[in-house]
């Protein structure tokens, strides 16, 4: 694809913003972050179908697994997905804490293994951090903080009850990524095309359901290195029968990154590689005209295990796309176009010729 097509570099994350998969996923689908984000959760929930009113606020609820230090008396960040809890415990977990907090009218709703909501049917205000964001670190240093910061440690510290040993890996709850209902416009007015989306993560669901884009459905789909890579290839591809767009996500590299396991990430792109886009380019060019965008929507260097702000390469290939010279797609292309403006790659796609 790389030698047929284009490539470039994409600024996917708005100087001043949080690299996010939120704030990224909209710049690849052609939203501007700064004009449309208001909070990753409330995204989330609209993958479920929670109605959210405008004084609502939803937060992401992580299980995950801490590790105290007896000899100094911390707390420590072991793993921030309860290592990747199974959806079975992870539902236990939901159905507890929606029994304990009952009285305090907050709402809890399970998602796909540790990734789970808990909505506050009031303004909630507070600065928050990732967990991904601090593997292996003293979590008092980043705790809720802010106006309701106190508010929402309140809720964590509480949560503890429900952990026992059935529940293992998973033994406390993270609160972040606070936000309101946002206001998007639908993907057809802003590009006139109909459009589709397949992602195994709540988020990207959610950002499609406010674009008003249809939700193809995939067997076998996890958002791991498991995940069914072929069949979100042919599902999506055949989608486009009647769609004019689609959206594929895929999260296991993303996932492999926070993880610092290089073995993985590398395994999840060769899966991309050698199972997706030959199951893409059997079905794409029985189409009368076609085009394929390839890129992360932001770098989680093994390295670092959290996500950086730095462009990123994309590649474009079909249909009046006239090849640039990069023999491969790395990031270490030269870049014969280069949006600052990530959100215009959406533009830079759909125009009639690309030529660089």
């Amino acid at each position: 694809l790389a030698a047929g097509g284009i490539c470039g570099l994409v600024r996917t994350t708005p100087r001043g913003m949080l690299p996010g998969s939120d704030v990224c996923n909209l710049s690849v689908m052609g939203y501007d972050p700064k004009k449309y984000y208001s909070g990753r959760s409330p995204l989330e929930a609209a993958s479920k179908g929670i109605e959210l009113g405008k004084n609502d606020t939803a937060f992401r609820c992580n299980l995950v697994t801490l590790s105290p230090c007896s000899e100094e008396g911390r707390v420590y960040m072991e793993d921030f997905s309860a290592r990747h809890i199974s959806d079975e415990l992870s539902a236990q977990a939901v159905k507890r804490l929606s029994t304990l907090f009952e009285k305090d009218k907050l709402e809890f709703y399970h998602g796909l293994s540790y990734r789970n909501l808990m909505i506050v049917r009031n303004p909630v205000e507070a600065e928050t951090t990732p967990p991904h964001d601090i593997a292996g670190k003293d979590i008092d240093d980043y705790l809720p903080s802010g106006e309701d910061g106190l508010y929402l440690r309140g809720i964590m510290q509480k949560a503890f009850e429900i952990f026992d040993d059935s529940l293992l890996p998973a033994n406390s709850i993270w609160l972040w990524g606070g936000g309101k209902r946002p206001s998007l416009p639908a993907f057809k007015e802003l590009y006139g095309l109909a459009g589709g989306v397949v992602a195994a993560v709540d988020l990207i669901k959610g950002i499609g359901n406010y674009a008003g884009l249809k939700y193809i459905d995939v067997p076998g789909i996890t958002g791991y290195i498991d995940t069914n890579f072929e069949g979100k290839a042919v599902y999506g591809a055949k989608a486009l029968k009647e769609l004019d767009y689609l959206f594929i996500h895929v999260e296991a590299p993303d996932e492999a990154g926070h993880c610092g396991s290089i073995d993985e990430k590398v395994r999840a792109l060769e899966n991309i590689d050698s199972k997706m886009i030959p199951a893409l380019m059997e079905i794409l060019p029985s189409y009368k005209d076609f085009r394929i965008l390839v890129m992360p929507d932001h770098a989680t260097p093994v390295r670092l295990k959290t996500h950086t702000a730095e462009p990123v390469p994309a590649l474009i290939y079909g249909t009046g796309v006239k090849a640039d010279g990069n023999a491969v797609f790395s990031e270490f292309i030269k870049p014969s176009f280069i949006l600052e403006d990530g959100y215009k790659i959406a533009q830079f796609l759909f125009q009639p010729e690309i030529i660089c």
